[in-house]
């Protein structure tokens, strides 16, 4: 099916060591969507992985994170639309033509999602945002199953289309985030704005959540340490109360317990989040050293 109305389109992918998988979700989109791969100091073999595939790449020469990343994409991007996706997402057939479509049916809106389901059949969908669940707003938190397009109050950044000059317009994604929660932030942004946010029942992907970058105890501490610190940026952004030190007891306590009944994946969630901490910590000595500027 061609796309909707002629409607440009641009894909932007952000990859660091994903050559594994980034070919699997750029070769499913249709004929005249652009290509936009920002690297982020990947050190496998991505050139065999993108060959001969029309792709726009960017080599960032060190790792500036997923927002920073996309930021870079969107500002190269001709689109009208941008479609963010991660390289562990797989579109399903006609899926890019049937957020365009939406995109014409909702004149008015200028966000669409497409309905995503794990690999295991489970609908990837969370109305609640980090936001609200750090504030205590309490939502319904899933929602299993979609008949119809809906509107939305989160936008799922492993995939989304978006009108390109909503998302310039919105700032883009915070770069002050590293990894996490970036989409969280963006919705919430959207929120405040009233711009409606659409789920496009129509549209299928499929994401294997956490497999953009091949897992090692090394990778999963700095994802969980990379959430710790995205969460307390969050907290100092919108005002929500937070204290490291009642954290640092409680994630101590957990190392030690998770240490002593031998829980290997639960430790290195703790003692990644307890480096978060202190990174987050020792940034915030480095900034009032610094007059408010960290290097």
């Amino acid at each position: 099916m061609a796309l909707a109305m002629n409607r440009s389109i641009t894909a932007i992918t952000v990859t660091h060591n994903s050559a594994h998988t980034v070919r699997g979700a750029l070769a499913r989109l249709p004929p005249g969507v652009e290509i936009v791969c920002v690297d982020n100091a990947s050190t496998d073999d991505l050139s065999t992985a993108l060959s001969g595939l029309a792709v726009h790449r960017i080599d960032n020469p060190v790792n500036l994170g997923f927002g920073r990343a996309c930021n870079i994409g969107a500002a190269a991007a001709t689109g009208e639309y941008l479609l963010f996706i991660n390289p562990d997402v797989r579109l399903g057939t006609d899926a890019v033509d049937a957020l365009l479509q939406a995109a014409e049916r909702y004149p008015n809106c200028g966000v669409f999602v497409p309905r995503t389901n794990t690999v295991d059949g489970r609908l990837w969908f969370r109305e609640e945002s980090e936001i609200d669940r750090l504030s205590g707003v309490s939502l319904p938190t899933r929602i299993r199953q979609v008949w119809g397009d809906c509107c939305v109050r989160f936008v799922n950044g492993g995939v989304f289309m978006i009108k390109r000059t909503l998302f310039l317009d919105t700032g883009g994604f915070d770069e002050d985030i590293f990894l996490y929660f970036e989409d969280d932030d963006l919705s919430y942004r959207l929120l405040q704005r009233d711009e409606p946010m659409i789920l496009v029942s129509g549209a299928h992907a499929v994401h294997d959540i956490g497999t953009s970058v091949a897992q090692s105890t090394r990778s999963r501490i700095f994802r969980y340490r990379s959430k710790m610190r995205s969460e307390i940026h969050l907290r100092k952004k919108y005002g929500i109360a937070y204290s490291p030190f009642v954290d640092i007891l409680r994630y101590s306590t957990k190392i030690g317990f998770y240490c002593l009944t031998l829980n290997r994946n639960r430790l290195i969630n703790s003692l990644g989040r307890l480096i978060g901490i202190f990174d987050s910590i020792l940034d915030r000595s480095r900034a009032n050293r610094n007059g408010g500027y960290v290097a």
